[in-house]
């Protein structure tokens, strides 16, 4: 590892601590403030002191990592001691980008990577606060390194098609939201190897991967004899989806209204029940919001939320719908945060533009880069199905970031040296 990498990793870690160690340890824990922080902590710390955890619907890995803090510390000393290891995470996940990018075009890209990584406000922000991105992206960041390299060599490398497993396996164990997105990895490794290579690849990898996410379903099963594969949230998801949302007690006067409780029905049937109902009352409506939402959560950049007052994007079109007058532009720039948020707003729509200018550059390296636009792919239509936030889009993030590097490396279209070559006729490559 370089001097410069090692330097932009420090910067990376300091900018993190000084922004998490910066904020209120017990802000996470009030009722009014907290919101998702605080419930995460309360089930964290039910989940590893023993008490009935039965009816949990996430999977468990982050909440085992902020509960056992809160088995050994006061709640504040566990919130900084929770901040300082997330801020760790993070730098560990810029450099996993770093890797990917210079992966797919070479040094420069890496470096851009890294500094874009490092610098950028809402991986910044993220690492302080108690919700399962960070470390989410820290499992997604380690697979896809280590896949893309099991690529890259010309040896036949099966342990890093086991690490491929685990790690996705663990990120499917932090959201379960990547459930199904293994089952494309054994696409592509049918698209690029020949047969009987991919299928031994395959198997080690959803073996390895079935493993890891059987280690909840085993607890579940022995525990409370429940039966579940990571989490239980795709069914209220798939409803939420289809009927909107306003408040948890909207979402349950809805679903009795769509869907009534049956004495025999599980609460998971209802949703699927509900949801039916919903889209066969107006299909057209239900596709119609399905696209406006999705859009909305792109539209809107992960981490504006994080600061007070109005959106900027709902101000900048009442200004350029109402007003377009000089004093109306003066009051939209001394809004709350504009400065901020006009960060996140550039770093998000610039990353995405140039990301899809990578892309489209290094699509003769297809058969290395399909797996991250794979990855974009599938949570992009799996949030077409379900209920989108800006948060669920926000994973992308590290790919596009990953291309928009590969571009600016190599701006003016100047064509990538193609890494796949070696390995073409080494190791069973089509």
């Amino acid at each position: 590892m370089s001097r410069t990498v090692i330097t932009w990793l420090l910067i990376a870690l300091l900018l993190r601590l000084v922004v998490g160690l910066a904020q209120d340890p017990l802000l996470p824990y009030s009722s009014e403030t907290g919101g998702d922080s605080g419930w995460y902590l309360d089930n964290g710390y039910k989940l590893v002191s023993g008490a009935d955890v039965s009816q949990l619907a996430p999977p468990p890995l982050y909440l085992i990592f902020i509960g056992l803090p809160q088995l050994v510390l006061a709640p504040d000393a566990a919130v900084i001691g929770i901040r300082i290891l997330q801020a760790f995470a993070g730098v560990a996940t810029c450099y996993c980008v770093y890797r990917i990018a210079r992966s797919i075009g070479g040094e420069r890209a890496g470096m851009i990577a890294l500094v874009l990584m490092a610098l950028s406000p809402v991986f910044i922000l993220e690492a302080a606060q108690i919700t399962t991105e960070t470390i989410y992206l820290l499992w997604l960041g380690l697979a896809f390194v280590a896949y893309l390299q099991a690529h890259l060599r010309s040896e036949r490398s099966y342990w890093l098609i086991v690490l491929v497993g685990a790690c996705f396996g663990l990120a499917t164990l932090t959201r379960a939201a990547l459930l199904l997105f293994p089952l494309g990895l054994v696409v592509h490794l049918l698209l690029i190897y020949r047969p009987a290579l991919a299928l031994r690849r395959a198997a080690v990898l959803l073996v390895v991967y079935g493993l890891v996410v059987s280690t909840w379903t085993i607890y579940n099963l022995a525990r409370w004899e429940r039966f579940i594969i990571a989490g239980e949230g795709f069914a209220s998801m798939i409803y939420i989806g289809a009927s909107g949302w306003e408040s948890p007690q909207a979402v349950d006067v809805n679903l009795e209204q769509d869907a009534p409780s049956a004495a025999s029905e599980s609460r998971q049937d209802q949703y699927i029940d509900g949801a039916a109902t919903v889209i066969g009352r107006d299909v057209g409506g239900y596709l119609g919001r399905r696209i406006s939402e999705l859009t909305s959560a792109y539209l809107q950049p992960h981490g504006t939320l994080f600061f007070p007052g109005e959106s900027l994007r709902e101000l900048a079109l009442r200004w350029l719908t109402q007003d377009r007058s000089f004093t109306g532009l003066v009051a939209l720039i001394q809004g709350d945060a504009f400065f901020p948020k006009l960060a996140l707003y550039i770093l998000h729509y610039g990353s995405i533009v140039l990301g899809l200018l990578g892309m489209w550059q290094t699509r003769r390296n297809w058969r290395v880069t399909l797996p991250l636009i794979g990855f974009v792919a599938y949570v992009t239509l799996l949030h077409l199905a379900l209920f989108a936030l800006p948060r669920y889009i926000f994973p992308t993030t590290m790919v596009w970031y990953s291309f928009t590097a590969v571009w600016l490396a190599a701006p003016g279209g100047v064509k990538l040296k193609m890494m796949t070559q070696p390995v073409l006729a080494k190791d069973g490559m089509r």
